[in-house]
């Protein structure tokens, strides 16, 4: 099993859907926080003093409650990759790896080669949720990288003291439940990609299922 996981992890990095997926997040992660560092209105705070009954006003530069760094870096990081954007590209992430093999006829030899079939579809399922995990632990990387920038440019005070044993706790709790949501989509993706034998048939029922969803849980909410 180790050696079939270490054969489609190396068939992932060598193609170039995985890197126009993890580019496709990223850029999405980048322009959100771009957009949102430009809509932020700068903090101010004002500070009057007298010297021999003239009064003096400066206006200080206040630290923003909304500054896009650590904390909110991360939680938007985690949003975006695994809301609607991460759900999709994870699902066609999934797909691909496997229907791409029906679709250029390498999926029969490769079974006659393999141990049992079942291995090979469980190899397969292994190594595209490691990627996925990884894409979004990238995604989050560059949200956090991005808030610093942010916060230096603008010129706001930060510090690490958020980075404690509860953050840490409440972000990792949070990233568990961001991917238990994508989970049941990630998994129907791969189902009917084995069962159609097509890269199309688990992107539609991936995010067929995740539409239908919405849809019923929008009338039953009515």
């Amino acid at each position: 099993m180790a050696r079939l996981i270490k054969a489609e992890i190396y068939k992932l990095r060598k193609r170039s859907m995985t890197y126009i997926l993890l580019a496709i997040l990223v850029g999405f992660i980048v322009l959100f926080l771009s957009i949102m560092q430009v809509a932020e209105t700068s903090a101010t705070s004002t500070t009057t003093t007298y010297v021999n009954g003239v009064a003096t006003t400066q206006v200080v530069k206040a630290v923003a409650a909304n500054v896009f760094f650590m904390k909110d870096a991360i939680s938007v990081g985690i949003r975006l990759s695994c809301g609607l954007i991460g759900l999709v590209l994870a699902v066609v992430l999934i797909a691909n790896a496997t229907g791409s093999e029906y679709g250029w006829n390498t999926m029969r030899p490769y079974l006659l080669c393999s141990e049992s079939r079942a291995k090979v579809v469980t190899s397969k399922l292994i190594a595209s949720s490691i990627f996925i995990v990884a894409g979004i632990i990238i995604g989050v990387v560059f949200a956090i990288l991005l808030g610093a920038l942010f916060t230096a440019l603008r010129g706001y005070s930060w510090s690490l003291g958020m980075g404690t044993m509860s953050f840490t706790g409440h972000q990792l709790l949070d990233f568990v439940r961001g991917l238990y949501t994508i989970l049941p989509y990630m998994l129907l993706a791969f189902l009917f990609t084995v069962l159609g034998r097509s890269t199309a048939a688990g992107i539609g029922f991936g995010i067929g299922a995740y539409v239908a969803e919405s849809i019923i849980t929008g009338v039953l909410s009515l």
